[in-house]
């Protein structure tokens, strides 16, 4: 179906254990009760964090890489996992795209980022050292194209919403 008109649930989750808890965001744009949940159910030791499929034109619908990491660090997260990037292609930006533009965004805020293999097992309690696995293939930076939520600013205190850029194409 095209349309949703409203007929489905595209839902995140807080998943908490008596030793563990986990967000998994879903799809979502970036929203001011992210740090309402992290508040509230977190701090979270992993949350999987929905970072592709993105697009200047719907910056609500995904959050994109930049916004991903904001709202890993509103819910209080430790370890960031990316998720919804790399399977199939729903948007116009690069495959690699979303995990080069997180592991900068995620490197400037100090965040811990995941970035296993498909299919790859992992333990955020002892994350493996970072591998970059995908092919080096060209992609825009945050400043090239920026996502931004248009109902949300600012919601997080930082003065800048973009970590600075690589050089074009350049992984960092």
């Amino acid at each position: 179906m095209i349309i949703d008109t409203d007929s489905k649930l595209w839902a995140g989750w807080a998943l908490l254990g008596a030793h563990h808890r986990v967000y998994y965001s879903g799809d979502t744009g970036l929203f001011p009760a992210l740090r309402q949940i992290g508040t509230r159910l977190g701090p979270f030791d992993l949350t999987m964090i929905e970072s592709g499929q993105y697009g200047r034109g719907w910056p609500d619908w995904h959050l994109g890489p930049e916004q991903a990491v904001r709202a890993h660090r509103l819910v209080r997260g430790r370890v960031m996992l990316p998720v919804h990037w790399g399977k199939f292609v729903l948007a116009y930006h690069g495959w690699t795209e979303p995990i080069e533009r997180v592991l900068v965004a995620a490197d400037a805020a100090g965040v811990s980022v995941l970035s296993p293999r498909p299919g790859e097992s992992v333990e955020p309690e002892a994350p493996p050292a970072r591998e970059r696995w995908w092919p080096d293939v060209p992609w825009k930076t945050a400043q090239e194209e920026p996502i931004t939520a248009s109902q949300v600013q600012d919601i997080d205190g930082d003065a800048a919403p973009h970590p600075p850029a690589p050089e074009k194409g350049i992984a960092p």
